[in-house]
């Protein structure tokens, strides 16, 4: 089949969900049930890093050039939306258009979060507008049961035809690093002593509180926190409860880190703690596992499912239960080392593999329902689909314009900056040649000890110097 894989993600810095959709392109292009792999990238995005070549990208500007893909001449089988698009209305479309089409649902917790948007109208409608996307497909594809739950509960979907495609490990952060490189990673970050590691940025459903309340009872534990803190209500801050609870000076956050850096601050770590009440997946405690790092986990939504046997596991937002599980890994024995096994076996048993098979069947399954006429997708009457794609067809694109206006913009601030730097630069010969001038003065012409003249050159050369300015800043 021929498949166009939506990766509009792929410019941004590697994380959780740009990851994603790295080790999925790379998983399908080896499939060979899979002919043609097309990706859709935003103008400008470079190859990743091991992209296999049988991967076409696609660069797009807009909703109309994907449009045009898939109104176009050469229109895929299966178009596949893996990620909700960046809030523009007239995506929703591209689903309803394609011949066949799969929408991927992470989770539904920006569903479930008003309180994340600037208002309440901003929330409302990007809720209506999920609900509405993954009504408008043939198959829904899903990473645990856990967001099957979250596609009939939160987002009032049709959970019947959600496939599931459970996620796996990335391979850069399979392989473990040396211990000297270990060792001098943690110098180099000024990591010292027994620490718990905690992955991600401090929104609330992430529960860091639940983590800091845990380490102010265990005195001799540090926590360091790979993220960074976006959460800044007033009473509601990481900083603010670490500060009540007497531990600033034992929490540490770190951004900016790569592969390497995450990966020793794993093996390094006394146990990965994941507090996290909310999540679709969960990958770090899974590439915590891998690498032989135990993992303390919050046993909330889809964390057991993922985690298997292989986590020690507390009830969502029970601190003293965390601290019970902290102090346990702290204690090491062969409980620990245990623990470290079983989850050493429950990450090697999730695959990328797997995962594409698994990606795939759900395709197959939404050509299908789409050759047999689904009647639950909305479909476009033929005069409809013909006035898209005359859109799709016409030379104003909107991306284009956009990014034609920016780089206009861009060339004033490099001329302004420019035109600042020559001023600067004027300015200060000025200031070397009244310096040199004046000294040459005073050295032929000592000061008399009269009055000064009511004329002198340094007076001349300061308006001179004073008129120049003026001109430039005109």
């Amino acid at each position: 089949m021929d498949v166009l894989y939506d990766a509009r993600l792929l410019h941004r810095p590697l994380s959780g969900l740009e990851r994603v959709q790295r080790n999925m392109l790379r998983a399908l292009a080896v499939d060979s049930r899979v002919r043609r792999l097309r990706a859709f990238v935003l103008h400008g995005t470079k190859a990743p890093a091991g992209l296999p070549a049988r991967v076409e990208l696609v660069p797009v500007h807009s909703t109309e050039s994907m449009l045009a893909v898939l109104l176009g001449d050469d229109p895929p089988d299966v178009y596949h939306l893996t990620y909700f698009p960046d809030r523009n209305p007239r995506d929703l479309l591209l689903p309803i258009v394609a011949a066949a089409s799969v929408v991927e649902v992470h989770d539904a917790i920006l569903n479930r979060h008003p309180e994340y948007y600037p208002d309440r109208r901003a929330w409302g409608w990007y809720h209506d507008f999920v609900r509405r996307l993954i009504r408008s497909c043939d198959r829904l594809l899903i990473h645990s049961e856990s967001a099957r739950g979250e596609v009939e509960r939160d987002l009032d979907g049709d959970a019947s035809i959600a496939d599931l495609a459970p996620l796996a490990v990335d391979p850069a952060l399979l392989q473990a690093l040396p211990l000297e490189e270990v060792q001098e990673r943690l110098r180099r970050l000024e990591v010292r002593g027994d620490y718990v590691l905690a992955l991600g940025k401090d929104y609330p459903h992430k529960d860091h509180a639940t983590l800091f309340r845990a380490v102010a009872t265990l005195p001799e534990l540090h926590v360091v926190c790979a993220g960074s803190r976006v959460w800044h209500r007033p009473g509601e801050s990481s900083d603010e409860l670490c500060k009540s609870l007497g531990i600033g000076d034992r929490v540490r956050w770190i951004e900016g880190l790569d592969d390497h850096d995450v990966k020793a601050l794993m093996q390094g770590a006394r146990c990965l703690a994941y507090p996290s009440r909310e999540e679709g997946f969960g990958l770090p405690p899974v590439e915590a596992m891998a690498l032989g790092t135990p993992v303390v986990a919050c046993a909330s939504m889809s964390i057991p499912e993922v985690c298997g046997d292989g986590a020690w596991f507390f009830a969502p937002g029970d601190h003293g239960e965390m601290a019970a599980r902290l102090r346990a890994v702290l204690a090491g024995g062969a409980r620990v080392r245990e623990l470290v096994e079983r989850g050493r076996q429950r990450a090697a048993s999730l695959s990328w593999e797997r995962s594409a098979d698994a990606t795939v069947r759900c395709y197959e399954r939404a050509l299908a329902a789409a050759r047999a006429g689904n009647p639950s997708r909305p479909r476009l009457p033929a005069n409809v689909r013909d006035v898209l794609a005359c859109v799709a067809a016409s030379p104003h694109d909107d991306g284009r314009d956009l990014l034609a206006w920016t780089e206009r913009c861009l060339q004033s601030e490099r001329h302004l900056n420019a035109v600042e730097a020559d001023r600067q630069d004027i300015l200060r010969r000025l200031n070397e040649l009244e310096r040199g001038l004046g000294q040459t003065l005073t050295e032929a012409h000592p000061p008399p000890a009269s009055p000064p003249a009511r004329w002198s050159i340094r007076r001349r050369l300061r308006k001179i110097r004073a008129g120049i300015k003026r001109r430039l800043g005109e």
